[in-house]
């Protein structure tokens, strides 16, 4: 039990000096309690000098601990059917902002499987280089195709990378995939790093820079477009090699483009 030393110096003084007067008292009293409470502290503290030591700010920054381990979030998953019945439940209650918010829930979760079901249709191995699946990445915002961006990333030998995107051509392009997609040619200042191609079946559009290296577009659908960037590659003939591997009527069959 915690002694109460405040209680045992006051009460001893005041029998030992017997104060009469009520001034005195408070006065005596006062100083009592400081030299009390001095005692104390010093009895509670005594060799622990070490522990009480302030802490500079660099010490603290130092003990703070830096996460090493976690595997970051889980990914979320949607319920389509339940989406759908929530749908349908605010719908009869005449709450169409409710409804139309578990629709877009909804149209969104079949995206994400869409996109999957695409990302599995992809290959493993591209011109020797390898997937990197902790870069698969499928982003929809449930506005139907539009809102939909799958992409994945091959790695490998001498810096070589080739990556691909599939989406919406606004989103992937600037304003020069716009203007083709759209089906206006785009004039360049510097045609040379640019041309027109046909890449199975499709009008497309090859670019190369000596900085990025090379990048192929190639829209599809009503507002879609196919993306494949490579790094490091020696020639337009190696770098079309690998962009042939992708066989874009897969793709649009997986997501129910004619």
């Amino acid at each position: 039990m915690k002694k109460n030393y405040r209680f045992i110096v006051i009460s001893t003084l005041l029998l030992l000096f017997g104060v009469s007067s009520v001034h005195a008292q408070g006065r005596l009293l006062r100083r009592i309690q400081e030299e009390a409470e001095k005692k104390a502290v010093e009895e509670i503290f005594k060799g622990k000098e070490s522990e009480t030591t302030p802490t500079s700010e660099s010490e603290e920054a130092r003990r703070t601990a830096t996460n090493r381990r976690g595997g970051g979030l889980s990914e979320a998953t949607i319920d389509v059917n339940q989406a759908i019945t929530d749908a349908e439940n605010a719908y009869a209650d005449n709450n169409y902002r409710g409804a139309k918010a578990s629709l877009r829930e909804a149209l969104k979760g079949v995206e994400v499987e869409m996109g999957q079901q695409v990302l599995e249709s992809l290959p493993e191995t591209v011109a020797g280089l390898n997937v990197n699946k902790q870069r698969d990445n499928i982003n929809s915002t449930g506005t139907g195709l539009m809102g939909l961006m799958i992409e994945r990333a091959y790695e490998g030998r001498n810096d070589m990378e080739l990556s691909v995107a599939i989406g919406n051509e606004s989103a992937l392009l600037g304003i020069t995939g716009m203007y083709f997609a759209a089906g206006y040619p785009y004039q360049d200042a510097d045609q040379t790093n640019q041309k027109e191609i046909r890449y199975q079946d499709h009008q497309a559009l090859i670019q190369y820079d000596d900085n990025t290296g090379y990048a192929l577009s190639v829209p599809f659908g009503q507002s879609s477009i196919l993306l494949i960037k490579g790094v490091n590659f020696e020639s337009e003939a190696s770098f079309m090699a690998a962009a042939n591997q992708f066989k874009l009527a897969d793709i649009k069959q997986k997501l129910g483009v004619r």
